[in-house]
Protein backbone atom coordinates (compact mmCIF):
# COMPACT_ATOMS: atom_id res chain seq x y z
CA UNK A 1 0.00 0.00 0.00
CA UNK A 2 2.54 2.47 0.55
CA UNK A 3 4.24 1.19 -2.69
CA UNK A 4 1.27 2.71 -4.71
CA UNK A 5 0.71 5.93 -2.64
CA UNK A 6 4.59 6.76 -2.73
CA UNK A 7 4.51 5.88 -6.45
CA UNK A 8 1.09 7.94 -6.98
CA UNK A 9 2.76 11.15 -5.38
CA UNK A 10 5.87 10.65 -7.29
CA UNK A 11 4.08 10.15 -10.46
CA UNK A 12 1.74 13.43 -9.54
CA UNK A 13 4.54 15.49 -8.73
CA UNK A 14 6.20 14.85 -12.25
CA UNK A 15 3.14 16.00 -13.61
CA UNK A 16 3.40 19.34 -11.62
CA UNK A 17 2.48 22.14 -13.74
CA UNK A 18 5.35 25.27 -13.92
CA UNK A 19 3.82 27.42 -16.45
CA UNK A 20 3.87 31.28 -16.67
CA UNK A 21 2.79 32.68 -13.17
CA UNK A 22 0.66 35.00 -14.61
CA UNK A 23 -1.49 34.62 -18.04
CA UNK A 24 -2.05 37.94 -19.66
CA UNK A 25 -6.00 39.24 -20.34
CA UNK A 26 -7.26 39.15 -23.22
CA UNK A 27 -8.10 42.23 -25.51
CA UNK A 28 -11.46 41.91 -25.62
CA UNK A 29 -11.18 41.61 -21.25
CA UNK A 30 -8.69 44.61 -21.16
CA UNK A 31 -11.27 46.68 -23.55
CA UNK A 32 -14.38 45.28 -21.39
CA UNK A 33 -12.57 46.75 -18.32
CA UNK A 34 -11.67 49.66 -19.94
CA UNK A 35 -15.60 50.20 -21.55
CA UNK A 36 -16.90 50.04 -17.92
CA UNK A 37 -14.37 52.66 -16.35
CA UNK A 38 -14.87 55.10 -19.41
CA UNK A 39 -19.08 54.53 -19.05
CA UNK A 40 -18.71 54.87 -14.86
CA UNK A 41 -16.67 58.17 -16.04
CA UNK A 42 -18.93 60.04 -18.52
CA UNK A 43 -16.40 62.83 -18.54
CA UNK A 44 -14.57 60.45 -20.51
CA UNK A 45 -16.78 59.61 -23.23
CA UNK A 46 -14.90 61.12 -26.32
CA UNK A 47 -12.40 58.21 -25.86
CA UNK A 48 -12.79 55.52 -28.80
CA UNK A 49 -10.79 52.46 -29.22
CA UNK A 50 -8.37 53.06 -32.12
CA UNK A 51 -7.75 49.91 -33.62
CA UNK A 52 -4.27 50.96 -35.26
CA UNK A 53 -2.64 51.38 -31.76
CA UNK A 54 -5.27 48.91 -30.09
CA UNK A 55 -5.34 52.03 -27.25
CA UNK A 56 -8.66 53.92 -26.29
CA UNK A 57 -7.54 58.17 -27.77
CA UNK A 58 -9.46 61.29 -27.45
CA UNK A 59 -8.58 64.82 -27.71
CA UNK A 60 -9.61 66.32 -23.82
CA UNK A 61 -9.24 69.95 -25.09
CA UNK A 62 -7.98 70.98 -28.85
CA UNK A 63 -6.53 74.07 -27.14
CA UNK A 64 -6.11 77.45 -29.69
CA UNK A 65 -3.65 78.90 -31.83
CA UNK A 66 -1.53 77.41 -34.02
CA UNK A 67 -1.61 73.52 -34.61
CA UNK A 68 1.30 72.10 -35.93
CA UNK A 69 2.68 71.13 -39.37
CA UNK A 70 5.54 68.82 -40.13
CA UNK A 71 8.21 71.22 -39.58
CA UNK A 72 6.68 73.10 -36.74
CA UNK A 73 9.07 73.43 -33.61
CA UNK A 74 6.57 71.96 -30.50
CA UNK A 75 7.39 70.68 -26.96
CA UNK A 76 5.14 68.54 -24.78
CA UNK A 77 4.74 66.63 -21.59
CA UNK A 78 2.84 63.90 -20.05
CA UNK A 79 1.47 62.73 -16.72
CA UNK A 80 1.07 58.59 -16.57
CA UNK A 81 -1.44 57.07 -14.00
CA UNK A 82 -3.62 54.40 -13.35
CA UNK A 83 -7.36 53.66 -13.98
CA UNK A 84 -8.09 54.01 -10.12
CA UNK A 85 -6.57 57.82 -10.01
CA UNK A 86 -2.80 57.08 -8.87
CA UNK A 87 -0.35 59.02 -10.27
CA UNK A 88 3.15 57.19 -11.77
CA UNK A 89 4.76 60.17 -13.13
CA UNK A 90 4.95 63.39 -15.23
CA UNK A 91 7.71 64.05 -17.80
CA UNK A 92 9.16 67.28 -17.49
CA UNK A 93 8.21 69.13 -21.04
CA UNK A 94 10.17 67.18 -23.98
CA UNK A 95 12.03 69.99 -26.55
CA UNK A 96 14.38 67.56 -28.33
CA UNK A 97 14.58 64.70 -30.52
CA UNK A 98 16.99 61.75 -29.78
CA UNK A 99 19.75 63.40 -31.33
CA UNK A 100 19.21 66.58 -28.79
CA UNK A 101 17.71 68.80 -31.68
CA UNK A 102 14.77 71.25 -31.89
CA UNK A 103 11.91 68.83 -32.10
CA UNK A 104 9.59 68.31 -34.42
CA UNK A 105 6.14 67.05 -35.19
CA UNK A 106 7.63 64.63 -38.59
CA UNK A 107 10.07 63.00 -36.06
CA UNK A 108 6.59 61.40 -35.12
CA UNK A 109 6.78 59.79 -38.13
CA UNK A 110 8.31 56.36 -38.48
CA UNK A 111 10.79 55.03 -40.89
CA UNK A 112 8.40 54.64 -43.86
CA UNK A 113 7.04 58.40 -43.17
CA UNK A 114 3.83 56.59 -41.21
CA UNK A 115 2.16 58.05 -38.39
CA UNK A 116 3.24 57.19 -35.14
CA UNK A 117 0.96 56.89 -32.17
CA UNK A 118 3.23 60.02 -30.84
CA UNK A 119 2.17 62.04 -34.10
CA UNK A 120 -1.31 61.23 -34.36
CA UNK A 121 -1.83 62.39 -30.42
CA UNK A 122 0.29 66.10 -31.03
CA UNK A 123 -1.18 66.58 -34.87
CA UNK A 124 -4.67 66.85 -34.03
CA UNK A 125 -3.61 69.38 -31.21
CA UNK A 126 -3.25 73.04 -31.20
CA UNK A 127 -0.51 75.02 -28.69
CA UNK A 128 -2.74 73.92 -24.69
CA UNK A 129 -4.09 71.35 -26.37
CA UNK A 130 -5.00 68.42 -24.48
CA UNK A 131 -5.28 64.44 -25.87
CA UNK A 132 -5.98 61.28 -23.33
CA UNK A 133 -4.91 57.42 -24.41
CA UNK A 134 -5.41 54.16 -21.63
CA UNK A 135 -3.68 51.63 -23.17
CA UNK A 136 -4.60 47.89 -22.37
CA UNK A 137 -2.41 45.67 -20.15
CA UNK A 138 -2.70 42.99 -23.14
CA UNK A 139 -0.87 45.00 -25.69
CA UNK A 140 1.49 47.16 -23.26
CA UNK A 141 2.08 45.63 -20.32
CA UNK A 142 0.90 42.65 -19.75
CA UNK A 143 0.14 40.53 -16.50
CA UNK A 144 3.71 41.08 -14.41
CA UNK A 145 4.04 43.96 -12.23
CA UNK A 146 6.48 46.60 -13.38
CA UNK A 147 8.09 49.28 -11.27
CA UNK A 148 8.26 52.22 -12.85
CA UNK A 149 9.31 55.57 -11.39
CA UNK A 150 10.24 53.61 -7.97
CA UNK A 151 5.95 52.72 -7.91
CA UNK A 152 4.69 49.77 -8.43
CA UNK A 153 2.22 49.37 -11.15
CA UNK A 154 0.14 45.86 -10.21
CA UNK A 155 -0.15 43.26 -13.31
CA UNK A 156 -3.27 43.71 -15.51
CA UNK A 157 -2.99 47.89 -15.07
CA UNK A 158 -4.03 49.82 -18.19
CA UNK A 159 -2.32 53.08 -18.04
CA UNK A 160 -3.93 56.50 -18.81
CA UNK A 161 -1.54 58.99 -20.62
CA UNK A 162 -2.50 62.62 -20.56
CA UNK A 163 -0.26 64.40 -23.04
CA UNK A 164 -0.17 68.16 -23.70
CA UNK A 165 0.98 70.12 -26.66
CA UNK A 166 3.02 72.57 -24.23
CA UNK A 167 4.26 75.04 -27.12
CA UNK A 168 4.01 75.18 -31.09
CA UNK A 169 6.57 77.43 -33.27
CA UNK A 170 6.89 77.53 -36.74
CA UNK A 171 10.17 76.52 -38.07
CA UNK A 172 13.46 78.75 -37.74
CA UNK A 173 14.78 79.26 -41.74
CA UNK A 174 18.68 79.47 -42.13
CA UNK A 175 19.88 82.01 -44.53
Amino acid sequence: MIAVVAAVTIFASCMKNDGPTCVPNTLQKDRANIDSFIDNNPALGYLEFNTTYSAYMGIADPGAGSQPKDDSLISFKYTMSLMNGTEIGTTDTIKQNNANAPLKLKDFLDQQGQPTMYYTILSALKKGGRYKVILPSSIYFSCSPQTINNKTIPGYSQLIYDYTLTDVKAPTTGN
